[in-house]
């Protein structure tokens, strides 16, 4: 049940409220300046009581000259609660997905930036990395919210050490009990990508003036 767009369901939210919005606000600093300047690099939600926490703003891409705000939304339906102002962003459904799907995943980290994509798609073609990249081709007949979200009925089985969500070949998410603990997953990946990114060939340029 909604009014204007609002969720009027009772859902009962964490005393500490407003610290939760600080701490989403606080890891999206810290996911925008792992990206290139200017990029918008993603979002972040945590839970707070039965309601969870998101960013908004510029940090998804749909407004990139905007600061990022963070709203609190209904678990399930992902509509603000009455009396907040801020929309939360389109991979909303992926986050309540992952929230509902993750026992103790407390924090969710989505970043869009092109590079971390890439390095995504190397550790998934890699599965003996130690970590498990789990890529989700969105049924596009599927509607959004709830658990409807095509392909993340395999999340309880991810193996690995590090797991992660590749969606749609366009985002990369990763989980913790914290923020803290997903943007570390999240770096991890990063740098297993690294490892597997193939060498650049040495040019007839690059190899003049040198000794072998």
């Amino acid at each position: 049940m909604t009014a204007r767009g609002k969720s009027v369901k009772p859902v009962r939210v964490h005393e500490d409220v407003e610290l939760h919005r600080a701490r989403v606000l606080l890891a999206c600093r810290s996911l925008d300046r792992s990206g290139p300047p200017g990029e918008a690099s993603g979002c972040v939600s945590i839970r707070s009581g039965e309601a969870l926490v998101i960013s908004t703003g510029g940090m998804d891409g749909e407004s990139p000259g905007a600061d990022p705000d963070a709203v609190l939304i209904d678990p399930e339906e992902g509509l603000p609660l009455l009396g907040e102002s801020a929309w939360p962003p389109p991979g909303t459904p992926v986050h309540l997905a992952i929230h509902r799907r993750v026992p103790g995943g407390g924090a969710v980290i989505h970043t869009r930036e092109p590079t971390t994509v890439s390095l995504a798609e190397l550790v998934a073609a890699a599965p003996s990395t130690g970590a498990t990249v789990l890529r989700v081709a969105p049924d596009r007949r599927v509607m959004p919210g709830r658990d409807e979200v095509a392909g993340l009925e395999m999340l309880m089985g991810l193996s690995g050490h590090e797991a992660a969500v590749l969606f749609d070949g366009r985002g990369v998410f990763t989980w913790g009990r914290s923020p803290d603990e997903a943007l570390s997953k999240l770096e991890r990946i990063r740098t297993l990508g690294r490892t597997l990114a193939p060498t650049a060939p040495v040019g007839p340029e690059e190899t003049e003036g040198k000794t072998w």
